[in-house]
């Protein structure tokens, strides 16, 4: 298993997406479940125990009306992360080819400045990437992060994307030069950070600890240059 297939197993199910996803859809037409299964000719309970996260593995065929009727792929809508926002007009992500500059933790603390200053002719640590994204940046694992993250792991962030439950968020703690990984818990009305590698309850959120963005990708680099 990837590194990258690690972190979609570990933040946000496939099978959540799903869910996700076609909420987001129904939404963009107003839809209700009876509405969707009326439409689609599926049978209104199938629709429901796909919805409600309660069939871990719905027919392909089943979510085939789904893509067909919304006029989207049916890879867009298992496999697009809650992040990314559906182009329907492209049916799918409109994503494009990119250079995100590798910072250090202590820049990240001023991400958004930091990235408005960078270029390619003056700054020489850069990661290609095919990303939606227009303010994204990367970030080297640190030792800490191990074993979740091997030395060397690139953790893409992105500034804009809203953190929901379960996600990697970069934050920073006041009186701090640096930045540090954190996933975010919903526990009912408080919100948790927690480091990657310890069980117990973690920080509450609170108006002076910053979120600067969640992690949308992460890149194993097996040697040093």
């Amino acid at each position: 298993m990837t590194v990258i297939e690690l972190l979609k197993k570990e933040t946000a199910t496939e099978q959540s997406w799903l869910v996700h996803n076609i909420k987001r859809l129904m939404a963009t037409k107003g839809l209700n479940e009876a509405n969707l299964a009326k439409k689609t000719a599926i049978p209104q309970p199938t629709l429901h125990k796909i919805l409600s996260g309660k069939t871990a593995d719905p027919r392909i065929s089943t979510l085939k009306l789904i893509s067909e009727f919304f006029n989207i792929s049916l890879d867009a809508v298992i496999y697009t992360p809650p992040h990314e926002q559906f182009d329907l007009g492209s049916n799918g992500v409109k994503r494009q080819t990119k250079h995100v500059p590798v910072i250090s933790w202590e820049q990240c603390a001023t991400a958004p400045e930091c990235l408005s200053k960078l270029a390619t002719n003056n700054w020489d640590a850069w990661q290609i990437a095919t990303v939606k994204s227009e303010h994204v940046v990367s970030l080297v694992s640190k030792i800490s992060m191990e074993p979740k993250f091997q030395k060397g792991t690139l953790l893409m962030l992105d500034l804009n994307a809203k953190a929901v439950d379960g996600d990697l968020v970069v934050v920073h703690y006041p009186n701090t030069d640096e930045t540090t990984l954190r996933q975010l818990f919903l526990d009912g009305p408080i919100k948790r950070l927690k480091a990657v590698n310890q069980e117990h309850e973690g920080d509450i959120l609170d108006d002076k600890i910053r979120i600067l963005g969640v992690v949308i990708q992460a890149t194993r680099v097996f040697h040093d240059n």
